[in-house]
């Protein structure tokens, strides 16, 4: 154990990475020889219309996946309708209706009710 911590000791503050005596002289001609001198030409694939349309098939089909999982588990489902006394109405409508009507009614009630306090106030 000694012996490591006096040989880190003695590589401190020095790069320990030398390169060989002669290396950079030769380098670029032992590379340049390795290099062929005619590069082999690659064949090119030719490819069928069937094979270049296909991704763009896949990638559309995708799309379409998406547009009905979006309809199916985000868009609401819309009531059926019921037919009253020869009218279409929906039912989800009708109902809306009837709590307009009742809403529309208890703020005209508030209203009058306020309007009698203010003025039986300016009486006095």
């Amino acid at each position: 154990m000694e012996a490591k911590q006096s040989k880190l000791e003695k590589l401190k503050g020095q790069n320990p990475f030398r390169v060989p005596e002669g290396y950079m002289e030769g380098l670029t001609s032992q590379i340049m020889s390795r290099i062929p001198e005619d590069m082999p030409k690659r064949e090119t694939k030719i490819l069928s219309l069937n094979e270049r349309i296909r991704p763009l098939l896949y990638l559309a089909a995708v799309f379409i996946g998406f547009i009905f999982l979006f309809r199916v588990f985000i868009v609401p489902v819309t009531p059926k309708s019921d037919t009253l006394q020869g009218e279409s109405v929906s039912v989800g409508e009708s109902e809306m209706v009837n709590e307009d009507e009742e809403y529309l009614e208890y703020l005209q009630q508030e209203y009058n009710r306020n309007l009698l306090t203010v003025s039986l106030e300016y009486m006095d």
